[in-house]
């Protein structure tokens, strides 16, 4: 009898449940072992700073549930945290002291919060939202009445202080930058969020730090002193790549990966935030912190770690809810290039950004019907546009979608 795969899968994030899933389709007989260092099964984590946040009795999207787990025989090992790797052997190290013998290994590692630090402040006051613990944590604290600071204008900051309002907290956002989202790379769609906001009640401090607690008063660097309950910070992630770099895998960036999500080590693969993957849609390597892309490298790297080979070439997407806004981003936006904007109903608005008639980037902004034909339009090789067309808002985008081929 030929000896069966062992599949081991350190991450229990989306990505990895979606990588042991399309792992066991591809491999009916592999042995397939899932480890997270959370007691919670693989679950999607975009609901927490929303529906989760808001209402705690809402259900947790799981990926890979116990039972389905069970059914599909693969092993889940909650609560159990991987300390090392040993290449040569092929094993996996616990911090219980067990081991775990491997033929492919994929990491999943994801991304490590950024944490501040504040002179005078009450831990059990400052908040993060990576986990459901995170999220479990600061929904106790979020009552009507309650003073918010927000640290950092990003999309989590963004997406907690919609959510904060709707519970009758009062919020301020304190960006240490003069703009929100400027990894958008649209001034227009920083100034529409940060309107939104501003007429939904949340207050904006730009181009200061938070630097200390004095009492119940938030010590910024301009000498404002704010009164809080409670911080929430929100100031970006960084790959967490301390089990590639023990293992002496290629790191810049996160793990650095092939378009098959191979790593410097052909018998250990990586997906999700942690990566730094060839895209061969812009012959790049790239680091995609979305949901989609968790599901696009999970699938195709469970099925190559599994003996299928399965590239990724994807076109960057993600999208973001805050409050009764919905923003998706599809591309790659140039700051230094002008976008055409075409007015949507009910206040909505679509830009579109043209390199040489090829699209080079779009956001919507509760446009959400128009990105289905965007994302048809920047994947087709055929499409050529030109910038009067998307001007004209009386022209669908349908009707350019179709004449724009060539």
């Amino acid at each position: 009898m030929p000896q069966k795969r062992k599949i081991v899968i350190v991450g229990g994030g989306q990505a990895g449940g979606r990588a042991a899933l399309a792992a066991r389709v591809a491999d009916e007989s592999a042995e397939i072992s899932l480890i997270s260092n959370e007691f919670c099964a693989p679950y999607e984590r975009p609901i927490l700073s929303k529906a989760m946040l808001l209402d705690g009795e809402t259900k947790l999207p799981c990926v890979l549930d116990e039972v389905t787990a069970e059914s599909q025989d693969i092993n889940l090992h909650l609560g159990l945290t991987a300390t090392g790797i040993d290449p040569a052997a092929q094993i996996v190290l616990f911090g219980d002291g067990t081991s775990m013998t491997y033929d492919r290994l994929i990491l999943a590692t994801g991304s490590r919060l950024r944490r501040i630090s504040l002179e005078g402040a009450d831990e059990g006051n400052v908040h993060y939202l990576r986990s459901m613990d995170d999220c479990t944590k600061l929904r106790g604290q979020l009552t009507k009445g309650k003073k918010l600071a927000v640290i950092g204008g990003g999309f989590i900051g963004l997406e907690v202080a919609a959510t904060a309002q709707k519970l009758g907290c009062h919020v301020t956002i304190i960006e240490a930058g003069e703009t929100l989202l400027p990894r958008i790379g649209s001034p227009t769609v920083s100034a529409f969020v940060q309107n939104y906001h501003t007429e939904n009640g949340v207050h904006f401090l730009f181009g200061v730090q938070a630097k200390a607690m004095v009492g119940g008063n938030l010590q910024l660097s301009d000498g404002t002193s704010l009164p809080i309950d409670m911080i929430l910070a929100g100031i970006g992630v960084d790959p967490e790549t301390t089990l590639a770099e023990s293992a002496g895998l290629e790191v810049e960036n996160g793990i650095k990966t092939d378009s098959y999500g191979r790593t410097s080590d052909p018998n250990i693969f990586a997906i999700g935030d942690v990566v730094n993957q060839m895209n061969p849609a812009y012959n790049r390597h790239m680091r995609l912190e979305s949901w989609e892309n968790a599901n696009i490298q999970g699938d195709a790297v469970g099925k190559s770690a599994a003996g299928e080979m399965t590239e990724v070439s994807t076109i960057p997407w993600f999208w973001s809810d805050q409050g009764d806004l919905n923003i998706q981003i599809l591309g790659l936006l140039d700051p230094e290039q002008a976008c055409v904007e075409r007015a949507g109903e009910e206040g909505g608005l679509t830009l579109v950004q043209l390199t040489e008639n090829k699209i080079r980037g779009a956001v919507t902004i509760n446009q959400a019907r128009d990105m289905p034909l965007l994302r048809r339009m920047i994947a087709d090789p055929s499409f050529h546009g030109d910038e009067a067309s998307f001007s004209d808002e009386a022209v669908p985008l349908r009707k350019i979608m179709k004449s724009a081929r060539r």
